[in-house]
């Protein structure tokens, strides 16, 4: 293929006839492909090194085309170099990425909460685990929870957030929700308060969705589905833990969670309890919770502060 039909096939000035020749012989082999790519790198790199090129002798047709296979080979040197310092540009991009580290943080003491650095806010119960990059990188934005969270997920369509636990994988949007996810218990919930919300379950690989005010609970390896009934049960991130519709072994391991206290239970029965309503707040101490509990249960309980130990009698 004469070099003139090739330029004139780059600088868009072929004629039909031309570009039926070019195409075909560019199907010819790899090679001609490369060849032609080198031309289009020559065309556009004449700018900056065209003076060179430019003898006497370029007048004539034979040295012109001895000039532009002369480029063609410096070109295809250049570009050769240009695409080694790209490839290993991207591959030196993708190990380092593929090697950015991940942090996991515990909540002690009391609730806490985080910014992760695409704005998403956490909050979690005391003993939570989160695991979450420092740089979220690809198409997802994943991070591991082992315990309670409330997420509040910064919107990004194209890159959605995804929640692992041990029992089910919760993908969103631009949402916010609660998660239980308890392995020493086998206990697992989603709720959502806003957006909407898949739960995938990681051994069916069966997925719900939910709606705002629903809540997925996973029932003898299933994932059951119903409306949330007290939207309060979600205010522990702001120092509130509502009692009711609780049982009285769920009271005291929040409390246990909250106050960081043990309960020990001296009595062959659990009292009963059934709080219509009812809320404690955190910051008025673990006292005051206990005088609130024994409003809705009978019992008696001694405090040992020295150890942080409470008596159930």
């Amino acid at each position: 293929m004469e070099d003139r039909i090739l330029l004139k096939f780059l600088q868009n000035k072929a004629s039909d006839e031309e570009v039926r020749q070019v195409v075909e012989w560019v199907k010819e082999s790899p090679e001609h492909q490369r060849y032609l790519n080198s031309l289009d790198f020559v065309d556009s790199a004449l700018v900056f090194w065209g003076p060179k090129l430019k003898t006497k002798s370029f007048d004539t047709p034979r040295s012109k085309i001895i000039n532009w296979r002369t480029a063609a080979k410096w070109a295809s040197a250049i570009a050769a170099i240009l695409n080694i310092g790209l490839i290993t540009g991207y591959m030196l991009t993708e190990y380092q990425l593929s090697r950015i580290p991940e942090v996991t943080y515990i909540s002690s003491n009391s609730q806490s909460s985080l910014c992760l650095m695409d704005g998403t806010e956490v909050w979690l119960t005391p003993g939570s685990k989160l695991t979450y990059p420092t740089r979220f990188q690809g198409k997802e934005r994943n991070v591991t929870l082992s315990g309670e969270a409330i997420f509040d997920v910064s919107p990004d369509e194209k890159h959605p957030f995804i929640v692992h636990t041990f029992a089910c994988s919760v993908k969103a949007l631009g949402t916010k929700f609660d998660i239980i996810a308890d392995k020493t218990r086998n206990q697992f919930s989603a709720a959502l308060l806003s957006g909407r919300l898949q739960i995938i379950h990681s051994e069916s690989n069966r997925s719900v969705i939910l709606s705002p005010n629903e809540i997925v609970y996973l029932f003898n390896g299933k994932l059951v589905k119903q409306r949330l009934k007290d939207t309060d049960n979600y205010r522990w991130k702001d120092g509130i833990i509502n009692l009711r519709g609780l049982s009285f072994e769920e009271i005291l391991r929040r409390l246990e969670d909250n106050f960081h206290v043990k309960f020990i239970i001296e009595r062959e029965q659990m009292p009963t309890v059934d709080f219509g309503w009812g809320k404690i707040f955190i910051s008025s101490g673990i006292e005051h919770a206990m005088e609130v509990l024994q409003h809705g249960a009978d019992f008696e309980y001694t405090f040992d502060r020295s150890n942080q130990t409470i008596t159930i009698k």
